[in-house]
């Protein structure tokens, strides 16, 4: 269950990315926060600071807060970059996520192939199973979650605790690719087979091949 300020802050972290309030608009204070959302005050201090940790906010003295533009909020945080991913309309941004995570997985991928143990090997295998089974000219929630799944045990496998932290980068690209290219861009079996391609190289200790099909 999330802590009453945790809370505030998910519902003002959708309303600042959606633009409901944009960049320079005044927020309640703390006082007005609380009686607004029927918690004390201490709760409406913490959600302030939270925002203000993630770069959303900016908040002085005598003049309260406001929201900052995009370029100072904190987007590699799960909590913003989920929501972004969802509002934000600047292609841009969306060709940033899908470039960072061209540079991420293909080095994965070859570092997999390196280090991947029995487990890792069967959680991929298996992430690349359900990819299958939901295989049938459709890309739905099925196939996005074993697609994720797919591609976080991979990063797994790596053993590189650095890259574990990027997961979530890659799922919001994985997302902002949906967003750009459309939710059937390639029929599934394509793209089946490609991850086939990537885990075949895992699989049999092919580094170079690896870093090639996951490109």
């Amino acid at each position: 269950m999330l802590k009453l300020h945790e809370s505030i802050v998910t519902d003002l972290i959708e309303s600042i990315v959606s633009g409901q309030f944009a960049p320079g608009t005044s927020l309640p204070n703390e006082i007005e926060l609380a009686e607004a959302r029927g918690v004390s005050r201490t709760a409406a201090r913490e959600a302030m600071q939270k925002l203000q940790s993630l770069g959303l906010i900016e908040v002085r003295r005598r003049k309260g807060a406001s929201v900052l533009p995009r370029g100072a909020w904190n987007l590699l945080d799960p909590s913003v970059l989920e929501v972004a991913v969802k509002y934000v309309a600047d292609v841009d941004f969306f060709h940033d996520l899908i470039e960072a995570r061209l540079l991420i997985e293909p080095r994965a991928a070859e570092l997999a192939a390196q280090r991947a143990n029995d487990r890792d090997l069967e959680r991929i295998g298996a992430a690349l199973t359900s990819m299958g089974a939901e295989a049938d000219g459709t890309r739905g929630p099925g196939w996005h979650d074993a697609d994720l799944s797919f591609h976080a045990s991979i990063i797994d496998a790596t053993g590189n605790w650095v890259l574990r932290q990027l997961i979530v980068t890659i799922r919001a690209a994985l997302a902002a690719e949906i967003r750009v290219t459309g939710q059937h861009a390639a029929d599934p079996r394509d793209s089946l087979q490609m991850h086939q391609n990537v885990f075949d190289a895992i699989r049999r200790r092919q580094p170079t091949q690896a870093h090639a099909a996951m490109t």
